[in-house]
């Protein structure tokens, strides 16, 4: 099997083969509890629910995200938290549409977030979105804190977005009628609080190269260019990519991701940061060994 890989501002493309290569598409392992999003918290309301959204961005190589536990604060009590794929839009009063993911009688803590662990955990795929619904059936309006709608994003990071929603205000799931006797749903508020999420990252191949960032991308082209043009006469073009598929999707970060002209200069510049994997990658001729 030959693949083709292609650089903008080259004149042509680069063909390879190698067809004992299978090199793995993602990690075994998803980097559980290393990420958070805080979001930011003005204590402008208290009462019984929100409704918010989360999208999975896509800008970077992530196979999916897994989101394992909702933080909040308040009075809590009898807290429950729903999932719905693809957003709460028009289900906030359909409950058959929704998943309870968490349900359990939690101490009051009015000053301190305290996580809502999730079971099973929300799982994202870049693209994917998914609406969160927490409530309390506390009686009352102390059940969970959250703010009015400060912007058109309350959250968002290099994995995923928080968008604004609605609270509730009546102590009963998705139930119409509120406190005072009229609608229960309050709109353009925010979620306050914290989402712990784990990230399942893409690892290169040739499927995957264009997943990556864009210095990433011209690395592995260069490498394998300088590879190509010496018909491999240092190191093999499969074991470049080999050890390609071991580097994270920012081990270029800072490179100049133009599009390199000058593969000498250019691969010099690789050789030193993959020097950094402790694999002896050195700058030697016009290829890398």
């Amino acid at each position: 099997q030959t693949h083709v890989i292609t650089r903008s501002g080259l004149g042509s493309a680069m063909k390879v083969a190698h067809p004992l290569l299978r090199l793995p598409s993602s990690a075994d392992y998803t980097v559980a509890g290393e990420y958070s999003a805080d979001t930011r918290d003005y204590e402008d309301h208290t009462f019984s629910g929100i409704m918010f959204d989360v999208e999975a961005r896509k800008e970077l190589p992530v196979k999916y995200i897994e989101i394992h536990a909702v933080w909040v604060r308040g009075h809590l009590g009898d807290m429950q938290v729903f999932v719905t794929k693809d957003g709460y839009l028009d289900k906030y009063n359909r409950p058959t549409e929704w998943k309870v993911v968490h349900k359990e009688r939690h101490r009051p803590s009015p000053q301190v977030l305290f996580p809502l662990c999730l079971d099973p955990p929300i799982t994202l795929k870049p693209g994917d979105s998914v609406g969160i619904y927490v409530h309390s059936s506390r009686p009352g309006d102390m059940g969970i804190v959250y703010n009015n709608q400060h912007g058109m994003e309350t959250h968002r990071d290099s994995f995923l977005r928080i968008l604004p929603g609605m609270a509730h205000t009546s102590g009963h799931p998705f139930n119409a009628i509120g406190f005072w006797g009229h609608s229960a749903w309050r709109r353009r508020r925010e979620f306050v609080g914290r989402l712990n999420y784990g990230v399942k990252f893409l690892l290169w191949n040739d499927e995957n190269h264009t997943n990556f960032p864009k210095a990433f991308q011209n690395a592995v082209i260069a490498a394998l260019s300088m590879a190509n043009e010496c018909k491999g006469k240092y190191v093999p073009s499969a074991v470049i990519r080999y050890v390609f598929n071991f580097c994270p999707w920012n081990w270029f970060e800072g490179v100049d991701c133009g599009s390199p002209t000058d593969n000498k200069a250019y691969a010099s510049i690789i050789a030193r940061r993959l020097s950094e994997l402790k694999i002896g990658v050195k700058e030697k001729g016009c290829t890398l060994s």
